[in-house]
């Protein structure tokens, strides 16, 4: 297999550190939703009064939506890495530029440059309102 290409504004120092962040946000995630697990099983081992499983089905509730949210940012990340592995990790996906090196430490599974992520999110916001 041949070695992944580098993209040309950022060096070999700045993929380390990317990845290292993007592995870390993976595991700290995956440890948190292990943890979690392990607190429901218990609380769903422990019966109690009525007023308890109210509560717990609302928290239930919160944790599945905020699982939800957090699947979809651990693929952001699993995807993220696989493009480093590809070589084409700091890349636009819409128009293959550059994305600047201070986008991605800060936010480093992004997809797009700045601009277009604005532009991508304006669009989601017409089309949420079209459908409203």
């Amino acid at each position: 297999m041949s070695e992944p290409t580098r993209p040309r504004h950022l060096s070999d120092t700045d993929l380390a550190r990317l990845r290292q962040k993007l592995e870390d946000v993976r595991s700290t995630w995956l440890a948190a939703e292990r943890a979690t697990l392990r607190e429901q099983r218990s609380a769903e081992a422990e019966p109690g009064d009525p007023a308890d499983l109210a509560e717990q089905t609302i928290e239930h509730d919160a944790s599945l939506r905020l699982a939800t949210f957090d699947n979809r940012l651990l693929a952001e990340v699993e995807r993220a890495l696989a493009k480093l592995d590809a070589g084409t990790y700091g890349l636009s996906e819409d128009s293959g530029e550059p994305i600047e090196l201070a986008r991605l430490e800060a936010v480093p599974w992004a997809r797009r440059t700045a601009e277009e992520e604005e532009r991508h999110q304006l669009e989601l916001g017409e089309a949420r309102h079209a459908t409203a």
